[in-house]
Order: C-alpha cells, then structure tokens, then sequence
C-alpha cells in the first residue's frame, strides 16, 4: 500500500487547503465571518477526509470518506464562487482556488470511479 504523500488527490486537496485558507486571511474578506469560517471549515475538511478514507483500510470506508470530501470540495467551489461573483477578493485569488476545486473534484471523482470498477 503506498503512503498517503503519494496519493495525487490527497496532495491536491492539500494544495486546495493550503490556498483557499490562505485567501480567508485577506482583510477584505475578513469581515465575512460567516464565510470566512465555512471556507475554512470545508478546506480543511477535504484532505482530511482523504486521509480517513485511506488509513481506515477498506475500499467501503475510502470510497465513504472520498464522497465525503467530493461534497466539502464542492461546499467550497460554492463558497469560493461567491466571493468571486460579490468581487469580494481580486479575481486572480478567487479564480486560482476555483480552478484548483475543479482539480480536486476530477482527481476525487476518478478515484472514486476507478474504486468502484474495482470492487464490482
């Protein structure tokens, strides 16, 4: 079994962490509490969900926690687009974290396929 460092959509989902809790840092967003809390609530949640999934050691559990964080991955896109649509941050910021959402839900979802292939 390989490390958990190796999995692509673990490292993805970190990447995806990393920056959107950065942007909940910026001022301009700061006086969104709400938002600000739900953006990070659901970063964070994404590659730790990954990493559940993986270290409880069955295809059932994996696949439980990988829809798991295909939802927070989404929450986020949701959250992110609309900081992008109030023009809350700079479009350069906001649209980095969208692409890196579609990233992570491609990654998730063909991991999740390949899994599913794998078990029937």
């Amino acid at each position: 079994m390989r490390r958990l460092h190796s999995l692509d959509a673990w490292r993805s989902a970190q990447e995806l962490s990393h920056a959107a809790y950065r942007i909940t840092n910026s001022e301009k967003l700061s006086k969104h509490f709400a938002l600000v809390d739900q953006i990070r609530r659901a970063a964070i949640s994404i590659p730790a969900n990954i990493a559940e999934g993986y270290a409880l050691g069955s295809t059932a559990q994996f696949l439980r926690c990988l829809k798991i964080s295909l939802g927070s991955t989404t929450e986020l896109f949701t959250h992110l687009s609309l900081v992008h649509a109030l023009r809350i941050l700079p479009d350069s910021e906001v649209v980095q974290c969208l692409e890196l959402c579609d990233r992570v839900i491609s990654i998730v979802i063909g991991l999740i396929r390949k899994l599913m292939r794998q078990g029937h």
